[in-house]
């Protein structure tokens, strides 16, 4: 890597059918919203939408989760992976469990439908926190 080349981390799911490079964010967001908790089995965590590198992707379906998003998923070991917008569906949102090497002293910056966040967790740390109408009011309706 030369000295202005930006890190990069690696990722991959379970069985390692899909495997990318990205590089390596700097913060992290959350998203309590009812589509992603149901996705993954929680909040999804993970970085801003990133320009991936696929190195293999062979097992990768996509599921139109709703009229704007498609979530990413291994078609073999089920590994819950990415989110992406429909109409820009080279920004994808990359699930924090599927990421590998990445950097020390990472935070959450934002979290997203903290409205519809069940009471049974919080995050520690103070940070930007929306609810869906704010989220909603930030994305044209296409663009959420």
């Amino acid at each position: 890597m030369t000295e202005n080349e930006t890190p990069k981390v690696h990722g991959h799911c379970l069985c390692k059918g899909i495997r990318f490079t990205m590089d390596a964010p700097a913060y992290l967001n959350a998203c309590h919203c009812d589509d992603c908790r149901r996705f993954g089995g929680g909040p999804f965590i993970g970085p801003d939408f990133a320009d991936l590198s696929f190195d293999a992707d062979p097992t990768l379906q996509w599921y139109r989760s709703s009229d704007w998003a498609e979530r990413g998923f291994c078609s073999r070991c089920g590994s819950s992976m990415f989110y992406r917008i429909i109409k820009n569906p080279s920004k994808i949102g990359v699930t924090i469990g599927a990421l590998q090497d990445l950097p020390n002293g990472l935070s959450i910056k934002t979290e997203f439908f903290i409205d519809r966040k069940p009471d049974c967790y919080v995050f520690e740390g103070e940070r930007e926190r929306l609810t869906a109408e704010q989220v909603f009011a930030l994305y044209p309706e296409d663009e959420a």
